[in-house]
């Protein structure tokens, strides 16, 4: 029994192609993809997420270890994909506009979770704290782990002491984990 492929439009597979080698990542094939109700496309590879680009029918590459999460409104039809940015700048999120995420959607949750070697909620003020995420790409085992923390609601990083804990709680971990 020979399994077959799926093939993706040609244009979707320029454009992952293109745009995966422009910004180093070299050839990529894509795993899963979906359209959006615009007609658009966006991908999944082993490495990356391919997300619509400023200008039309652009799409610009984000390493799975740079999604900090995705969740789906049935009701809205909606993927919101939010990506980690510096600390205390809010998250960039994007809306896919889809009907249905089928295996784009179940591919997006899999690459992400990949991507987690450490997470560790860290309390500060009782049991309000910090969550110290570290990521790697899963696409290869000897990429660097870039780490982030996640402070929980009611902390602000305007209050005095919070960033000093926050980044003694993330010394303490990278510590723990040798990382």
């Amino acid at each position: 029994m020979r399994l077959r492929r799926t093939s993706w439009p040609r244009e979707l597979t320029e454009s992952v192609t293109a745009t995966s080698k422009h910004t180093g990542g070299g050839k990529e094939d894509i795993l899963a993809a979906v359209q959006l109700t615009d007609g658009n496309w966006v991908a999944g590879t082993r490495a990356a997420v391919y997300l619509p680009a400023d200008s039309p029918a652009a799409l610009r590459r984000v390493g799975w270890e740079k999604i900090e999460r995705a969740g789906w409104d049935s009701e809205a039809s909606v993927m919101h994909i939010y990506e980690t940015t510096e600390f205390g700048t809010p998250l960039r999120a994007t809306e896919l506009k889809i009907d249905d995420p089928g295996r784009f959607g179940q591919l997006l949750r899999e690459r992400i979770d990949a991507s987690i070697v450490v997470q560790r909620h860290v309390p500060l003020a009782g049991k309000r704290g910090v969550r110290i995420v570290g990521r790697r790409n899963p696409s290869a085992t000897d990429a660097p782990v870039t780490w982030n923390f996640v402070l929980d609601k009611g902390l602000e990083p305007d209050q005095p002491g919070i960033v000093d804990a926050a980044e003694a709680a993330l010394k303490s971990v990278r510590d723990e984990f040798g990382i």
